[in-house]
């Protein structure tokens, strides 16, 4: 990839969109048949993908605060979707503000507390969901039981319309509107800006509109990837408390076709916000994902494990200086966009800041690290620590208390031979590069201190009901129904 020109008068303008749990493989460009995403073939048709981006934080809210300060998660203290992020971290929005850029977030970015912006000057629509741990997730009527993360609640997938629908497409359209007025801004005074459009979809609730679930239902089959006979126990112990052995076939079968028609519906509203930008050349835009999902794969739902399905997201850039049609096979991660988007910028690195600017042309060490701590919604397991390393074709993940396990990418993409006993030795270089600056113990520890203060914080949250002034409220929940 080659580097843009840069000074303070020609750095591009930088247009990201995000969405939530978009899983890497579901793309046509990616060689999906199922997957209708015209409008991201058609970006990477005129720049860049990255076929092995991870993720830092098989979860939404470490992973999304990880990529924005380029801190892993045992650095910032965000854990788990518990977990605020301290106003004092700074963020590639504090970094790029101080080189002169104007930026904006619009929509999804999951902070708690009373700090909103995290360094973006302005925030037209905040998240759908609570700003405060115990603040109540959007009120979806009917469709509550379809919603959360439990074996249980995909028997509620379906065709229907949802509130989080309603949010999306209310976020592409304020997301056109903020970029015709930083556009005409930049036309006139030359400031170049940086803006965050983030989606909900295609997170769960599995429910997609009629369209959308009809257009992609005769194309759905089921998973390519069977559950194991025996699991790792961490993994075990994980499907164990989300239930998911109690998923019968025609509900995976409306929940991944809802899935479908989900990531349908997020390519339209990415299309419609490509759309606003043209081909300016000026500005670089780029789509990805906060982290993945299983989708019934070797009988696993949702994220939280390093299986590829669930670590890896969809990273596509375009624009100046992005090569086109071009695909990008080295191992990144979303803390390399985050270094890359302060490339772009000309803006300082903030200290610890653990990426690498994807524009770089030196040699590239092929690795990605991610962290698991638990603290997804409905799946309730005791403290766990969790780590991964992918370095060129091999990934090792270690669970605290439990035997680690080593994967050859090259020889079984899909992750199914354990050879940690095959390899010992490179299984134990991995360990001590992935054990450096890493302790799992004193990480439990912090997670327990953090259990008690969100404890706390929730029933402050209760008895007092604080001020959620960002928070988006959708204004016809009568809309949620099954259609």
């Amino acid at each position: 990839m080659s580097r843009p020109i840069k000074s303070q008068d020609d750095r591009p303008n930088i247009v990201m969109v995000m969405t939530d749990q978009h899983a890497a493989r579901v793309l046509g460009v990616m060689g999906d048949r199922a997957a209708q995403t015209p409008a991201l073939d058609q970006m990477a048709a005129r720049g860049t993908v990255f076929s092995n981006t991870y993720c830092p934080s098989p979860l939404c809210v470490p992973s999304r605060m990880a990529f924005l300060t380029g801190l892993e998660p045992h650095q910032s203290g965000v854990l788990t979707n518990d977990d605020f992020l301290p106003s004092d971290i700074p963020t590639l929005a504090h970094s790029l503000g101080a080189a002169g850029y104007d930026c904006r977030l619009v929509g999804r970015m999951h902070f708690y507390g009373p700090d909103q912006l995290h360094g973006f000057c302005k925030r037209p629509i905040g998240d759908i969901g609570p700003g405060w741990p115990g603040a109540g997730a959007p009120d979806i009527g009917p469709l509550t039981n379809a919603r959360g993360n439990h074996g249980s609640q995909i028997e509620g997938s379906g065709r229907g319309e949802t509130s989080y629908q309603a949010y999306d497409a209310t976020v592409a359209d304020q997301g056109v509107a903020t970029l015709e007025e930083l556009a005409g801004n930049r036309d006139a005074t030359g400031r170049p800006f940086f803006a965050l459009i983030s989606l909900f979809c295609p997170h769960p609730p599995y429910i997609a509109l009629p369209g959308d679930y009809d257009a992609v239902a005769q194309t759905i089959a089921p998973p390519r990837l069977d559950a194991p006979v025996t699991r790792h126990p961490a993994i075990a112990e994980w499907a164990k408390a989300g239930a998911v052995d109690r998923i019968d076939d025609a509900a995976a079968c409306r929940a991944r076709t809802a899935y479908y028609g989900l990531v349908r519906m997020i390519d339209r509203l990415a299309g419609k916000i490509m759309s606003a930008v043209g081909e300016r050349d000026d500005t670089v835009v780029i789509y990805t994902s906060d982290h993945g999902e299983a989708l019934g794969e070797r009988g696993l739902w949702w994220k939280s494990t390093f299986f590829d399905e669930s670590a890896k997201v969809p990273l596509i850039m375009a624009g100046p200086g992005i090569r086109r049609r071009q695909v990008d096979d080295r191992v990144t991660s979303l803390f390399d966009l985050s270094a890359t988007i302060l490339d772009l910028g000309n803006a300082r690195v903030m200290q610890g800041h653990v990426g690498r600017s994807l524009l770089s042309d030196g040699l590239w060490d092929s690795r990605a690290v991610s962290s698991y701590y638990g603290g997804l919604m409905n799946i309730k397991t005791k403290a766990v620590q969790h780590r991964m390393l992918r370095r060129d074709a091999h990934k090792l993940c270690v669970y605290h208390g439990h035997p680690p396990q080593l994967f050859d990418l090259s020889a079984d993409p899909d992750e199914l031979t354990d050879i940690v006993e095959q390899k010992p030795e490179m299984a134990a270089e991995m360990m001590d590069e992935l054990a450096a600056a890493w302790d799992p113990v004193s990480i439990a520890d912090a997670q327990a201190r953090n259990a008690d203060r969100t404890k706390l914080i929730r029933s402050w949250v209760k008895a007092v009901a604080p001020d959620e002034p960002f928070r988006w409220r959708d204004p016809h929940p009568e809309r949620n129904r099954y259609l």
